[in-house]
């Protein structure tokens, strides 16, 4: 925890509020997205939801095949745990809305790590017509987020359970993808694989987004290294999410941004 806040102090000081920014594709991102407070009435029924989960008090079996928490863990654990511990923070959760909502992409979503379903709500109420297929390691957490799915009335989510490194292959090679969103499995040689595998499927204006990018050491690593790749043309740090993007007529360049304190 102590290590954390030392990173996150460093990136305070090392980022760049809209002010100092000069491109106008960024710029835009900062307005659009990154401060776009814009509040949409769907927001308010998956946060609805995301308080139920928080006072779930039901236990469920729990099979971790990634990194896992940085807590204990526990086979058997209380949905509400998980839902404390393991949810996106609903910042970034319409961060991710406003991305789907602000670009003109390929309609096939990827996600992995479904959790109990919170962000994926999200991405898909960000365009219904978006076809979303998220990938769960454990079938009691999916069968949950199935729950979620259901009590909001969303049908354009397609929800697969097992081995990332099973699923996501397949799903590749039968379809390309305009966003792919990945928060599962911490390293650093399952990140970069995801990755590699994902630069295949993709086009000029495909958007990669990578959670917890200064989870650990190993996630740093892989971070710069996707950074540095040179299918990459414009990379985004916001310290709790990385995102990149690959269209050519973007000058190579890397950011860290915050939001503009008044």
């Amino acid at each position: 925890m102590f290590s954390q806040l030392l990173k996150y102090i460093a990136f305070i000081f090392n980022s760049k509020s809209k002010y100092a920014i000069h491109s106008p594709f960024v710029y835009d991102f900062i307005e659009e997205i990154l401060e776009n407070n814009t509040r949409f009435y769907s927001f308010l029924a998956v946060e609805h939801i995301r308080n139920k989960l928080k006072n779930n008090h039901q236990k469920i079996n729990v099979i971790d095949l990634g990194a896992g928490s940085k807590k204990k863990k526990q086979q058997y654990r209380k949905v509400s745990k998980i839902a404390k511990n393991s949810l996106q923070h609903k910042q970034m959760a319409q961060l991710l809305f406003r991305l789907i909502n602000h670009y003109q992409l390929n309609p096939n979503v990827i996600e992995l790590g479904t959790s109990l379903g919170v962000t994926t709500s999200y991405l898909s109420l960000a365009n219904k017509k978006n076809k979303i297929i998220s990938i769960e390691g454990s079938q009691e957490i999916a069968r949950v987020a199935s729950e979620v799915f259901k009590s909001l009335g969303l049908k354009n989510i397609e929800l697969e359970v097992g081995n990332f490194d099973d699923v996501l292959p397949r799903l590749l090679a039968n379809q390309k993808a305009g966003l792919i969103y990945i928060d599962g499995n911490h390293t650093k040689a399952a990140t970069l694989n995801y990755f590699l595998w994902s630069l295949e499927k993709i086009d000029e204006n495909s958007i990669i987004v990578f959670d917890d990018i200064y989870w650990s050491d190993q996630m740093e690593e892989a971070w710069k290294e996707i950074v540095n790749n040179k299918r990459v043309t414009l990379s985004i740090d916001l310290f709790k999410m990385g995102i990149v993007f690959f269209h050519p007529s973007i000058v190579k360049e890397h950011y860290k941004l915050r939001k503009a304190i008044f």
